[in-house]
């Protein structure tokens, strides 16, 4: 797993790291039982300090996704990938219900929006096959 700080984003580098990470979780790129890179060695990947990393992996263990094991490391949790998608479902449903009332606030009609939605998901399918 390979995770890249950018320097120039403006959300914190260990909220970066902790994204990185949980995007490998919902992928299926890190299962359950699966250990993360050491601290020391991601700290220097990413040019960060230890602590930072740290930080990033305390975040994860506290939101259940990750279990620290003392002098061995920190791994993935049996149900660390249920909650990371069920976390995600809920943070979509919450930017469906703004997508909603912007599409409202521009009258935009139910018919329309669905169009918009398909046309969306018509490009990305496009761009899927190019690859």
């Amino acid at each position: 797993m390979i995770i890249t700080i950018d320097l120039y984003n403006s959300r914190p580098a260990y909220l970066q790291i902790s994204d990185a990470v949980r995007k490998a979780i919902a992928l299926g790129a890190l299962q359950a039982g699966d250990k993360l890179p050491p601290i020391r060695e991601t700290a220097i990947n990413t040019r960060v300090n230890r602590n930072t990393v740290s930080r990033a992996y305390l975040e994860l263990e506290q939101h259940g996704l990750v279990q620290g094991r003392q002098g061995s490391g920190f791994y993935v949790t049996e149900d660390g990938a249920k909650q990371e998608k069920q976390a995600r479902r809920e943070s979509l449903q919450l930017k469906i219900g703004e997508l909603l009332a912007e599409a409202e606030l521009t009258d935009l009609s139910s018919d329309e929006l669905l169009q918009m939605v398909e046309a969306e998901l018509s490009t990305l399918a496009k761009e899927g096959n190019s690859k």
